[in-house]
């Protein structure tokens, strides 16, 4: 029989740190605030209001998978929301059925322009998305520089990331098909072996280009379903729609257990640092903590996330590492 040691404890503990801090967070704002966040109905809204950047975090997480990030996350999503919107106030008459693929299409055009420079042109993934962050946050500006009211959209467009029970049950969808995905199919295994180890994966016939553009293709669609469900969320597409989400969604995907090294991490871990994220959220909201106050609380979480994962990392070497 193996046996338990210290340090093999301490990795499950760390591997399940998103599901530690929410009960934690959950006891220190119930505690706080005992008829609060406890109830069902705050509950269900904290998990509805996490899912817009809950999108996000699994494009984020995506692109770990496969040993790269991207920095444009927060930008494709709001270029996606605000394009699409556009397009729907300048052909009032799109068919609604269609409109909601809009922004999904946007964004995976976006992805590939990631996928373009990070897997064809092999640049580096910190300058490449760097780069695209700036140019999709200026393009915003040029295609619409106001908000886009309700009034001016499709009410069957709104309704998508309006209404919570289509919202969550989207969402778990396709958390379900994420799954499969990278679980079952050659091509998701396969970003897994890259993220891994990229010289044997390209040993072994796998093309690392191709997966590149693939993956970043993915990431985007994430962003541009992001940019759906943040437009329904928030009833418009205000000018500023997603700013400041890239950190946050780096940091729910670390947290997650999505690691830094790639290769490593899964879409359901990743769902336990959404519903951190929304938890955080939710409890900093139910005692009218200021925005800037909120903002540094982020950042202590991604600080601390990369903490976690390099502490975490460095564990799990030492105890997978063969005694003599």
């Amino acid at each position: 029989m193996k046996k338990i040691n210290k340090e093999s404890i301490l990795l499950f503990l760390l591997e399940e740190i998103s599901l530690i801090l929410i009960f934690l967070f959950l006891g220190i704002f119930a505690y706080l605030k005992p008829r609060g966040i406890l109830n069902l109905h705050t509950l269900v809204f904290t998990l509805y209001s996490a899912i817009p950047i809950g999108f996000l975090v699994l494009a984020e997480s995506i692109a770990l998978f496969s040993g790269n990030f991207d920095l444009s996350v927060g930008q494709i999503a709001g270029l996606s929301a605000l394009t699409a919107g556009n397009f729907l106030v300048i052909l009032p008459g799109f068919p609604p059925v269609f409109s909601i693929i809009l922004p999904v299409i946007i964004g995976m055009l976006a992805g590939s322009l990631n996928g373009l420079l990070v897997g064809r042109l092999k640049l580096n993934p910190f300058i490449a998305t760097l780069g695209t962050y700036m140019f999709f946050k200026g393009l915003k500006l040029i295609i619409r520089k106001s908000s886009i009211w309700s009034t001016d959209l499709p009410k069957f467009y709104l309704s998508i990331g309006k209404d919570i029970l289509t919202t969550v049950l989207v969402f778990f969808i396709l958390l379900v098909v994420l799954w499969f995905f990278f679980k079952y199919t050659k091509l998701g295994i396969s970003i897994y072996a890259v993220g891994g180890n990229a010289q044997s994966s390209y040993m072994l016939g796998i093309g690392i280009a191709n997966l590149y553009f693939v993956t970043y293709i993915i990431d985007g669609a994430m962003c541009g379903l992001a940019g759906l469900f943040y437009t329904g969320y928030d009833q418009g597409v205000p000018i500023n729609i997603a700013e400041g989400t890239m950190m946050i969604a780096f940091a729910g995907a670390i947290i997650g257990g999505v690691s830094l090294r790639g290769g490593r991490g899964s879409v359901i871990n990743a769902f336990w640092g959404i519903l951190l994220l929304g938890v955080i959220e939710t409890g900093l909201a139910m005692f009218a903590v200021s925005s800037e106050v909120r903002m540094a609380s982020y950042g202590i979480l991604v600080i601390t996330a990369v903490i976690i994962a390099g502490f975490k990392d460095s564990l799990r070497e030492k105890v997978l590492k063969p005694k003599s």
